[in-house]
């Protein structure tokens, strides 16, 4: 089960028109390959950095660069470095 939902993800990400990425993997390779992929680091943590492109092709430069596991933020969480969407009016 954890491997289809962890495949899903991988999937939607390559289809996913958002650009906010979750780049799972050892803390230096990971922005290695986010600054190799021409991307912008929005946050780092040991294992996971959230980074951001607004460019075509940023999953594929990523992996390309050496990244281990790359996921859309959003789909992976919600984790985007983004301030939340609000939706609605507050009374």
């Amino acid at each position: 089960m954890i491997c289809g939902w962890l495949a899903l993800l991988i999937a939607l990400t390559f289809a996913s028109p958002q650009r906010t990425i979750a780049v799972i993997g050892p803390q230096t390779r990971a922005i290695a390959a986010v600054v190799q992929a021409n991307g912008r680091i929005l946050m780092s943590y040991d294992y996971i950095t959230i980074a951001r492109s607004e460019e075509a092709g940023f999953v594929g430069r990523l992996y390309a660069a050496g990244a281990w596991l790359v996921l859309d933020a959003d789909q992976a969480g919600g984790c985007t470095g983004l301030p939340p969407k609000r939706t609605g009016v507050r009374s």
